[in-house]
């Protein structure tokens, strides 16, 4: 099996960020994307929808509790290298899920992983941009209470 991972604890840091950056990007522009790949793989387990139970906490401090329950699609597929890709999405999107599978398979193999590389940095670029954007929107609104003045002449 070739990959550009010597072991599971470089590969499952690399994933937490890729797959951090792939469930931000927009459905159209990344099922389009990971069409561009035409490696053979063996569906493990189809996009498939299911729950997730999801808590909160109030404060930092607080005790957690129980938010509710999301939607949660997810896939796994394995190429004929042996690399195992993971989707997961919120939400009941299948096209969406096998996609990112289809990029996690991507990033990890020799002969894509360059196209897939590129791809991805172009799409962080893009997502730091709309934070950094959203970051300055919402430092414009921002009240600073402590030196407001109370009417006290």
């Amino acid at each position: 099996m070739t990959s550009r991972f010597t072991d599971q604890d470089t590969l499952k840091t690399a994933r937490q960020d890729w797959l951090s950056v792939l469930v931000r990007v927009p459905k159209d522009e990344l099922i389009k994307a990971a069409n561009q790949w035409i490696f053979s793989v063996v569906i493990l387990k189809p996009p498939e929808v299911g729950l997730m139970m999801t808590n909160g906490r109030i404060h930092s401090t607080g005790g957690s509790f129980h938010v509710g329950e999301v939607s949660l699609t997810k896939c796994v597929l394995k190429d004929a290298e042996g690399h195992l890709g993971y989707g997961h999405i919120l939400g009941r999107s299948h096209q969406q899920a096998h996609a990112i599978a289809m990029f996690d398979l991507a990033l990890q193999r020799l002969d894509t992983s360059e196209s897939a590389i590129q791809q991805l940095e172009k799409w962080r670029q893009q997502i730091d941009e709309l934070t950094s954007q959203e970051s300055a929107r919402v430092e414009a609104t921002r009240v600073d209470f402590f030196t407001m003045v109370r009417g006290e002449t």
